[in-house]
This record gives C-alpha cells, sequence and structure tokens, in this order.
C-alpha cells in the first residue's frame, strides 16, 4: 500500500546488531515485567474473504497453524453505513472466523463516502481538490462510523475492539486514501468521534490514531491531540506502519499509557520497478527463511526495544508478484516470514507480558522473553542471523521449569516442534539451528526465594 525505500538485510543488521567479543548466558528475569501484549495480527482486505481452511490456518493454534491473534478489516466507504443495517457490517464472515478462535478483530478506515470528500471520490488523487473529509461532513460521518460499530455489535454480535480514523492520513493514493493533518484529526476526534462514541455506549471500542504510513511521520500527526487533553482522552491506542527504516522505535506517549502498535508492513514493487518497503529483491515475492530473518529482526526490535503492545503484517492472502502478503494467492505459497510471526503469535498471547531478557548475547542472536501471570507460561524468542549453528545458554530467574519445547522456523522446518529440552537448576543450553526463529514454550514455576532453597526441598 506504500511508497518507501528498500533495505538489504546486512543494512539491518548494522543497525541493529551490537556486536560482543564473547557469548554470555541469557537471564529470563520472570519478575522484571515490561510492557504488556496486545497481539501479533495481518489484514483480511476489503475484496478479500477467507475459506474455512485459510482461517483455520491462520487463526488457530492447532498443529501446523499460525495462531494469529489480531485480525484488522476494513470499514465499508461505499455510503453503506448512513444507518445502522446488515451491509453496513463489512467482512463479517473474516470476523466471525476470528473470534471462533479467540482473535481480536479491529478495522481501519480506507476512505469516508465520496459524498463526504472534497474531491467527490474514495480515491485521493480522483476529482478535484485533495481528497479529505469535507467540513461539514465531520459530524455525519462520525455518526457513519459509530453505525458501522454497532452494525456489527448489534446484528452480529462482534465487539470491535478497536476503529482507525484513518489509514495513512499522510498519503494521498490513487485508491481508496484520505489526507488528515494533524489540526483535522485532534478537531474530529475531540469534537465529533469521541464525544459520539461516548454517547452511543462504543467506549469499549478504543480509536486509534494515526496509523501513518511510516514511524517518522507519527508524531507529526498525532502530537497536535496528543497534547490536547481534551482530545487524547478518547484515543486508546497510537499507531504506525513499517515501511521505512526507521532503525530508532519509541513510544511518544508512553507517559499518556496508550497502547502503542504497528499496524501494517510488507514490501512490493511499484510501476517504476522500485520497491517499497524492507526487502531483499525490491519487493518481489520472496519466500525464503533469509526473508523472514530480515522481518524478525524488525519484529524483534519493535517489541524487545520499542516496547510496542502489537505488530502487524500487511495482508494475509497477497499478489502472486510482490512481497504484500504471508501465503500467495496463486498458489498457497506459504511464506517464512508467516511461520516466522507464527513463532510469536501462537505463543505469546494477547494478555501476557514481555519480561527481561538479555537481548544480545552473542553476535547474530536476539532474545526476547514472554510470560502469562495466570497461567505460567513461558516463551523465549531467539533469532539466530549466523549461518552456523550456535550454542546458546540460558538461565531463568524468579521461576522454575521442568522443561521446554523448541518451535523451530528455519530453512527445514517450518514452526516445526523438536524434542523436549529438560531445565535443570534453572538452565538449559541449547544448539540454535543457523538462520533460524526458535521459540522455547514451557511452563512455569515461581521459585524459591534466594536462601530458601534447601528449607522447601
Amino acid at each position: 500500500m506504500k511508497l518507501s525505500r528498500s533495505l538489504v538485510a546486512g543494512f539491518f543488521l548494522l543497525l541493529f546488531c551490537v556486536p560482543h567479543s564473547q557469548a554470555q548466558t541469557v537471564t529470563v528475569n520472570w519478575n522484571n515485567v515490561d510492557q504488556v501484549i496486545d497481539g501479533f495480527g495481518a489484514s483480511s482486505w476489503e475484496d478479500q474473504s477467507l475459506t474455512s481452511a485459510q482461517a483455520t490456518f491462520f487463526f488457530s493454534t492447532g498443529p501446523g497453524d499460525l495462531g494469529l491473534s489480531l485480525l484488522r478489516t476494513t470499514v465499508p466507504s461505499n455510503g453503506s453505513c448512513a444507518t445502522v443495517n446488515a451491509t453496513c457490517a463489512g467482512q463479517v464472515s473474516d470476523m466471525h472466523f476470528a473470534i471462533a478462535n479467540g482473535v481480536r478483530v479491529w478495522s481501519t478506515v480506507l476512505s469516508p463516502p465520496a459524498s463526504m470528500k472534497t474531491n467527490g471520490s474514495v480515491d485521493c488523487t480522483a476529482g478535484s481538490g485533495n481528497g479529505a473529509l469535507s467540513p461539514g461532513s465531520y459530524s455525519a460521518y462520525a455518526t457513519y462510523l459509530a453505525n458501522y460499530v454497532h452494525s456489527l455489535r448489534s446484528l452480529y454480535g462482534i465487539s470491535l475492539y478497536a476503529l482507525s480514523v484513518q489509514n495513512e492520513p499522510d498519503g494521498c493514493q490513487p485508491y481508496g486514501s484520505t489526507l488528515w493533518t494533524a489540526a483535522q484529526l485532534d478537531t474530529f476526534i475531540k469534537i465529533n468521534l469521541g464525544p459520539t462514541f461516548a454517547s452511543a455506549g462504543l467506549s469499549s471500542t478504543l480509536i486509534m490514531m494515526p496509523e501513518s504510513a511510516h514511524y517518522a511521520s507519527l508524531t507529526s500527526l498525532a502530537d497536535t491531540t496528543m497534547n490536547d487533553p481534551a482530545a487524547a482522552v478518547y484515543v486508546g491506542i497510537n499507531a504506525w506502519h513499517d515501511y521505512d527504516d526507521a532503525s530508532s522505535v519509541t513510544n511518544p506517549y508512553a507517559s499518556q499509557n496508550k497502547l502503542f502498535w504497528e499496524t501494517e508492513a510488507s514490501a512490493g514493487t511499484t510501476e517504476s520497478g522500485r520497491g517499497f518497503g524492507p526487502s531483499l529483491c525490491h519487493g518481489c515475492w520472496d519466500p525464503s527463511v533469509e526473508d523472514a530473518l530480515l522481518w524478525a529482526r524488525i519484529v524483534d526490535n519493535r517489541m524487545a526495544v520499542a516496547n510496542a503492545n502489537a505488530w502487524h503484517w500487511f495482508v494475509m492472502i497477497g499478489p502472486n508478484n510482490d512481497n504484500a502478503g504471508l501465503v500467495r494467492s496463486d498458489n498457497n505459497t506459504v511464506s517464512k516470514r508467516a511461520y516466522m510471526l507464527g513463532n510469536y503469535s501462537k505463543f505469546v498471547r494477547p494478555g501476557f507480558h514481555r519480561i527481561d531478557a538479555t537481548h544480545t548475547p552473542q553476535i547474530g542472536v536476539f532474545v526476547s522473553a514472554y510470560k502469562s501471570t495466570s497461567t505460567g507460561a513461558l516463551v523465549i524468542v531467539v533469532i539466530n542471523q549466523n549461518s552456523l549453528n550456535v550454542s546458546q545458554s540460558f538461565t531463568l530467574n524468579g521461576a522454575t521449569a521442568s522443561s521446554v519445547t523448541p518451535w523451530i522456523t528455519s530453512a527445514s522446518f517450518d514452526l516445526a516442534q523438536q524434542s523436549d529440552v529438560p531445565v535443570s537448576a534453572g538452565s538449559f543450553i541449547y544448539n540454535l539451528p543457523a538462520s533460524s526463529i526458535t521459540s522455547f514454550v514451557g511452563t512455569t514455576a515461581l521459585a524459591p526465594p534466594l536462601g530458601l532453597a534447601a528449607k522447601v526441598r
């Protein structure tokens, strides 16, 4: 969907790698709790409809499935939400598939109806004018969006988790798109959308903004709203897309306790043949493990460094000639990056928290760890970007486990379960396969305080 620079894997290694003279033990600290995890997901776009088998593959946590926990859909822009009605509800089938598997569903706006736009078209570059929401349509459009949420809830029993005010308000494109300024977003949220949702009893659906095309433009679009208490009170999620080469991402509104989501990323080609988004081949279809490792480093950075609460790929089923999809539409080939995302989504479920772990114990190895306080589940995700196997030791601090189960994505494995690894005295060692992503999954018990171990044996 976007225009940005293509990147190569070596560039990301230079951006993200921190050299170490020798390998360190990965220490996982159960009691050092970081951000809550809302999940990992992808989009079912407006002209798509998943089959039952496809939905099972993407949303189920069963054998061979990815376990995505967030589904992003689109709000109808055809004017059908003038009232609460069945046509207004949009992608109901895909949402029901997702919800049946415990997935949270949310929606984004491509464009208001053409009748509410300054250029008279849902395509931003069509007609005349700048393709923005007409000033006289703010109130009607807030009602339109409220009708969408109401239609899902009252007619189909779907509680929408979040609604994004606009997909990429910083881009005017020859398809469904709309330009917004920071001041317009502030006014619409503060005067129209926020109060409309509140009065309609829809406050449980979080309002998301700005969902910028690049991290670099997030604050320029969101600052006016987030620095305006009367508007910021209505915002639940600040979001951006991972199409640029941002090596340093931080949550600029962390002090306001807003969720911080990455909501779209992929790579593709333009008409000129140039690529957009991080890619090894200018956005061509690339199902390789090398591509998966490139994206794994980005996901790892966003979760373990930027403290993001959620991360999304673009579409589940994508075009045949670029890297927009996790699965190719013409022959159902599954990319390695799909299984890489499953290394996170299948095991790190909504409500888990990231916990502290040694992030870069040796050159080319990157680690993040997660826990569920309610179940005692522990997940350690390890990326080995080295072309050789690497021996890595791990120590659990604050909790114990009898064993962990490795699940590996590599050139040879597609999120494949391996033999259990015993944990002895809170430690284990594993030989990480070359060019791989491994999720160690286990169930813990709280460790006794130091000095009391002998008393409780």
